[in-house]
């Protein structure tokens, strides 16, 4: 019984990090997109340049963003692991 609380409890522990990773992940985006609309109007980038300069600022976010979500799906898949083996 003790362990199906714990199962609980580390499901609920890589939920929280699956929501999280998502809303960064979400938050990366809309900011690079901002801030693509905002390079591409000044006269000194055009649209590709303006694109790449802030899909490579935003790509470190993203992918820690991604990470953080990974691990709360693998928090969630070893919770399940041990549910199904202690039943």
């Amino acid at each position: 019984m003790d362990l199906m609380n714990d199962v609980r409890r580390l499901a609920a522990i890589g939920t929280f990090f699956i929501v999280v990773g998502w809303i960064f992940v979400i938050y990366a985006l809309i900011a690079g997109i901002a801030w693509w609309i905002d390079l591409a109007q000044r006269p000194a980038f055009n649209i590709l340049e303006a694109l790449a300069i802030s899909a490579a600022a935003i790509g470190v976010p993203i992918f820690l963003a991604f990470l953080i979500a990974g691990f709360g799906y693998a928090l969630r898949l070893f919770a399940m692991y041990v549910g199904s083996k202690s039943a």
